[in-house]
């Protein structure tokens, strides 16, 4: 029986504004401007047996073009591929990219493709892709990476840890890096008291 092949690649780029700006200790040094929106890389491929798989990148502040345009150019090296070939067609990829590099844009673009991939593997075998990949736990503990950026008050601050908490999520991170130190563990004080 012949190899189920890639038909398609379906490449979108998705600009997500975020209503109030995002800050952390980046900003506050002046390396960076507060983050005023994602943008999101979404790749979906289809095999001629019609089986889909979906990924997405993103990134902040700058990249979000470049990631598209990448992706955009050497999307046309899967078709034709077995998607079981994982590996293989990643290593393709970076070779048909080799000019922009192996790092930031380059791989953030074929992140995109490469989550898809797998995406498509799994669905084919009819398993969660953590089973795929053999799983050995039944459930990772989280945490709430983006609940108390720099620019949010100290009350803010403590309804997203509550909301956090109270919707599961097994913690919450908090950014440091005030000019001010002390600033730092005033608010860090305040959200373990809360």
């Amino acid at each position: 029986m012949a190899a189920d092949q890639i038909r398609h690649v379906s490449l979108s780029s998705v600009t997500l504004p975020l209503d109030v700006p995002v800050s952390d200790a980046k900003v506050l040094t002046g390396r960076q401007k507060p983050m005023t929106e994602v943008v999101f890389l979404f790749a979906e491929i289809t095999t001629e047996d019609d089986h889909r798989g979906t990924g997405f990148s993103y990134s902040k502040r700058a990249g979000g073009p470049a990631q598209y345009a990448h992706a955009k150019e050497v999307a046309e090296n899967l078709l034709g591929q077995d998607p079981s070939d994982t590996g293989k067609i990643y290593e393709t990829l970076l070779w048909a990219g080799a000019s922009v590099g192996r790092s930031g844009v380059a791989t953030q673009a074929l992140a995109a493709i490469d989550i898809a991939l797998w995406d498509l593997k799994a669905r084919r075998a009819g398993l969660p892709l953590a089973k795929l990949l053999g799983s050995y736990r039944d459930s990772v503990r989280t945490y709430n990476t983006s609940g108390g950026f720099l620019h949010a008050p100290i009350e803010e601050v403590k309804a997203r840890a509550t909301q956090s908490i109270e919707s599961g999520v097994g913690g919450i991170k908090i950014k440091v890096g005030q000019p001010d130190m002390r600033e730092d563990l005033r608010r860090l004080a305040a959200v373990r008291e809360h």
